[in-house]
């Protein structure tokens, strides 16, 4: 929720974790795999942003996507401190093994506080129809263009 930052990255070490399992079941699938070579293992990844109130411009003021937003996001940090180093092996991961990569941004879903809070118990017709909007495309979105996990060229469901 909100935006992309330094924590939400960390949080994702749990998928650095499980590309760590992957990698070791494969390793005895094919010992002479590259690290590359898994990403066709792996399914499209998409973060869903919601309550997302950032601009999407660049540090010139330019328009930019979601996608653009998120490719940022991971860029490579600058320096050699094991801060950095940290921060950098999951951004190499992410990278390396999601090479089908995309951001979806949504609004909030109401702008009342309270019922914010209780957002469960919220009839649909309450929501701001911008984010009802936002919902419907990701959901196409899901469906239609996101790669599905396969296993030995299997789709796997």
């Amino acid at each position: 929720m909100g935006s992309i930052d330094e924590n939400a990255i960390q949080n994702l070490s749990l998928v650095v974790s499980l590309t760590k399992h992957i990698q070791i079941k494969s390793a005895q699938y094919d010992e002479n795999m590259e690290a590359e070579e898994y990403a066709k293992y792996f399914p499209s990844f998409l973060w869903i942003i919601r309550d997302f109130t950032l601009q999407l411009i660049d540090a010139d003021g330019e328009a930019i996507t979601s996608k653009d937003y998120l490719e940022d996001a991971l860029r490579i940090q600058q320096g050699f401190s094991d801060d950095v180093e940290q921060k950098n092996r999951i951004r190499r991961l992410l990278l390396t093994f999601f090479q089908e990569r995309d951001c979806f941004t949504m609004i909030r879903p109401l702008l009342d506080e309270t019922n914010l809070q209780h957002l469960e118990t919220v009839s649909a017709k309450a929501l701001r129809p911008e984010f009802l909007e936002q919902i419907m495309t990701l959901r196409r979105r899901t469906m239609f263009r996101m790669k599905a996990k396969t296993i030995k060229d299997q789709v796997d469901s």
